[in-house]
Order: C-alpha cells, then sequence, then structure tokens
C-alpha cells in the first residue's frame, strides 16, 4: 500500500599582530634587493605564503598584485590546524606606501572572528569606501562576511544613508539584521526602531530573532508580538508563522481554527506553505469542516508554486483516488516531481510504483534507487521495505535496515529483526550494528544543522 504521508592565535610567529606594513617595493624602491621576485618588482608574495604554509604570517609588498589574487591563495593554502587566515586588505596610502594588511580571522576555526584591532585600518578603508574606491568597499564587505559585527553595522548605516555608495535599503538592513543576531547593542536598537516605523520584513526578522535567541535574550511572547505586528502589515510569512504557533502551542493558545485563519491569510496572498497546511486541515477536518475538493484546491495551488509536500499529496490522491478518479501514471509524475526535491515520503512512494509498475514501467533499480534514498533519509517504512524486499540475500545488511526502522516504533520491522537476530551469529549482529551505526551519522549531522 502506499506510504503514510507521513581568536586569533597569538604564539611565537607574530599571528597574533594585527596589522603588517611594508614600504619595500614602493616607487623608488631598489630593484632587485633580496627577495625581488621577476624583473626586480618584489617579493614574490605567493611563493612566501605557499612555502610557509600560513598566509596570515604574510606581508605583501608586490604593490600591483591583485587583492582578488592575494585572498584566492590565502584562501586556497589555508592555515595549520587551528590557526585563522581569512583577510582584510587595504590598498596604498595617499603617500605612496604599499599598504596590505593580512588580519587573522577563522578559516580553520568555526569561532566567529574578534573586532578589528586597528581602529585607523577600518576608518582608512570606510573613508576610501566613502570616495568612491570599490576596492576599499570590496575588502570591507569581505570581513565582515566572516562575522565582524563592527563592519556589519557601519555597513549597515552606510548603506541606509547612502553615506559614499548607493543608498540601499535590502542591502543596509540585512547587514543591520547580522549585527543584531551577534548581539550588537546599537544595530539591535536601530532595526527596533525600523520596526517600529512599521516595517513588516524587519518585524518578522525580530520575531524570529527572538524564537531562536539570536542576539537577544529568547522569549516566545515578544516573538508572537513581533510576528503579529509584521502579518498586520501583511506578511505572508508572519502569517504562516502564526498558524504553525497555534497548531502547536507554542507562545500562544493552541487553536486549529485560529491556525487555519492564518494559514488561509497567508494562502490568499500566495504562500505556498501555508496553502499545503490549508489543505492539510480540509483533509483532516481540523479547524475547519472537512472537505477533500477545498484540500485538492489548496494543494494544487502549493504544488504549482513547486511546494515538494503539497506535490507529494496530490501523488497520494491520484495513487489512492481520494478526491479524484484514481489515476496511477499522474500519481507517478506527482511523485516524482516532489522526490526530486528530496521529499521523503515521494521518494518512498515512487520506489513503490517502479516496484510494482503501477503508473510506470516496472525497473527494480529506480525502486531501488528511490526507496534507499527516502530510507538513508530515516524514512521508517523505507527501511523496512528495503530490508524485507531487496536484502534477502544480505542478512547483515538486513538487520542493519531493520534495527533502524525497529528503533524509530516500527512494529514489524522489530518483530522481524528480533526473529532474524536469533538465526545470525554474535559477529554477524555486531557488523549490523556498525553498519546501522554508519548509516545513521550522516542524520546525526544533519539534525544538528541550524534550521
Amino acid at each position: 500500500m502506499v506510504g503514510r504521508v507521513a581568536a586569533s592565535a597569538s604564539d611565537g610567529d607574530g599571528v597574533g599582530s594585527a596589522l603588517a606594513v611594508a614600504s619595500a617595493g614602493a616607487p623608488g624602491g631598489p630593484a632587485g634587493a633580496p627577495g625581488a621576485g621577476e624583473g626586480g618588482r618584489g617579493p614574490d608574495w605567493k611563493q612566501a605564503a605557499t612555502s610557509t604554509g600560513n598566509a596570515s604570517n604574510v606581508v605583501i609588498l608586490y604593490r600591483t598584485s591583485s587583492l582578488r589574487e592575494i585572498i584566492a591563495t590565502s584562501t586556497k593554502i589555508g592555515d595549520p590546524p587551528g590557526m585563522r587566515s581569512h583577510l582584510i586588505c587595504a590598498r596604498a596610502l595617499p603617500r605612496g606606501v604599499t599598504l596590505v594588511a593580512l588580519l587573522a580571522v577563522g578559516a580553520c576555526d568555526p569561532a566567529p572572528p574578534p573586532p578589528v584591532p586597528e581602529p585607523p585600518l577600518a576608518d582608512a578603508l570606510f573613508d576610501r569606501a566613502g570616495q568612491g574606491d570599490e576596492e576599499a568597499l570590496e575588502w570591507l564587505l569581505a570581513a565582515a562576511e566572516y562575522g565582524r559585527v563592527d563592519l556589519q553595522h557601519r555597513l549597515a548605516r552606510m548603506y541606509l544613508e547612502g553615506a559614499g555608495v548607493a543608498q540601499e535599503d535590502s542591502t543596509g538592513l540585512a547587514w543591520l539584521v547580522r549585527a543584531a543576531e551577534q548581539g550588537h547593542p546599537e544595530s539591535l536598537a536601530l532595526l527596533r526602531s525600523v520596526a517600529e516605523e512599521g516595517d513588516a520584513e524587519v518585524r518578522f526578522r525580530l520575531a524570529r530573532m527572538y524564537r531562536r535567541g539570536d542576539g537577544v535574550a529568547p522569549g516566545d511572547s515578544t516573538a508572537v508580538e513581533w510576528l503579529r505586528a509584521a502579518a498586520a502589515l501583511g506578511h505572508a510569512q508572519a502569517r504562516h508563522d502564526l498558524g504553525l504557533l497555534h497548531l502547536t502551542g507554542d507562545g500562544v493558545a493552541p487553536s486549529d481554527s485560529a491556525a487555519a485563519e492564518w494559514f488561509l491569510a497567508a494562502a490568499e496572498a500566495g504562500h505556498a506553505g501555508a496553502q499545503d497546511q490549508l489543505g492539510l486541515l480540509y483533509l483532516r477536518g481540523e479547524g475547519v469542516a472537512q472537505s477533500e475538493a477545498e484540500a485538492l484546491r489548496w494543494f494544487r495551488a502549493a504544488a504549482q508554486q513547486g511546494h515538494a509536500r503539497a506535490q507529494s499529496h496530490l501523488g497520494q490522491a491520484h495513487a489512492t483516488g481520494w478526491g479524484v478518479q484514481p489515476n496511477p501514471a499522474e500519481a507517478v509524475r506527482w511523485f516524482r516531481a516532489a522526490a526530486e526535491q528530496g521529499d521523503v515520503t515521494a521518494q518512498y512512494n515512487l520506489g513503490y510504483m517502479y516496484d510494482l509498475g503501477l503508473g510506470t514501467p516496472r525497473n527494480l533499480g529506480e525502486s531501488v534507487h528511490w526507496i534507499r534514498a527516502a530510507a538513508e533519509r530515516g524514512y521508517a517504512d523505507a527501511q523496512y521495505y528495503l530490508a524485507t524486499e531487496y536484502m534477502q540475500s544480505d542478512p547483515v545488511s538486513r538487520y542493519a535496515w531493520l534495527f533502524l526502522a525497529a528503533e524509530q516504533g516500527h512494529e514489524e520491522a522489530r518483530q522481524v529483526r528480533d526473529d532474524l537476530r536469533r538465526r545470525l551469529t554474535a559477529d554477524q549482529v555486531r557488523r549490523a550494528l556498525e553498519v546501522s551505526a554508519e548509516l545513521l551519522a550522516p542524520l546525526a549531522d544533519e539534525s544538528r544543522r541550524p534550521q
């Protein structure tokens, strides 16, 4: 049967030094000086960087070198473990002195980089960016990308005020949010001010910050207040999220009818996720009168926008015949559309259709491909099906998949696993459990990723 919808390092090598300044290689410097590269134009900075293996220790002396080439080489060679190797560079100062500073920030170390330790350098870069120096602006943006919260705030003001750059509110607000999410107090205050002036997107971003605790103390009630404020201005995602909160009761009183109202408001604005959620409520008769016709209407609206779960729901409707005449070929079409986007239920169902030749010629290779894809994503029905239908000749792998499905509460998998265990040796069980652990590792990694 078709499946259910189921900081910077500072040791003796000078990495801790924030700024390296060199005047050698400036106009008038001696050609062919010690360390000079080809043509006597100055030392070969690329060779120096790659020979030490630590770009953050290299002082750049070759004035005409491309800054893009410098950062590309540093990124390529990386730093020894525990060192920091991202860059922020400044071009020559007006006196003709070549100045390229490599500031250590974290390539190998995932911790965010420290604030710029030399304010005059940042000030000089902002001054030059304000005069139209695109390269100075490029390096400020690069440093901000690596987590320099003070630079993020200054860039936000720069774009919001049009100070030296074309005014771009969206870019400025994006930097402001990033700084605020790291706890920058001035950015948070400015963000609140913009939200209070009536910016729906900023209100939504503040709500998300309070829900996640990004840069602020987490607070469900404050998050809901900002969500409501954004929703009042027509923000579709805020309306969708309020619908979800009413389904779960997080920060609000649980209410299917209130959830349906918020989903409807977002769905009518074209929000595909809300359309899919509303379709589910109509299908189940939760918060609204049960109606397969309304469920299908909203599933179609979402599916036509490419919403994978809605596409999977349409596939199930055509496979089982609820609300429409059964049409296996149409079911396969929708299952494939969703499966290719990674929907595990659709992957399992598509594999099932290939196994039985429903709506498509029978193809065991395609069946195994799609069912295994769902099984590897942790779908218990797929794990059980894979073990019982395709692992008959491999008891170790069969036990491994049965074990994973049973651990998720799949009762049939538990029974088959226990029966199989009585016929395996201790060594086979041990190897099967090792395989299970290997299969489970990617799922554990995925669960730790920030949402």
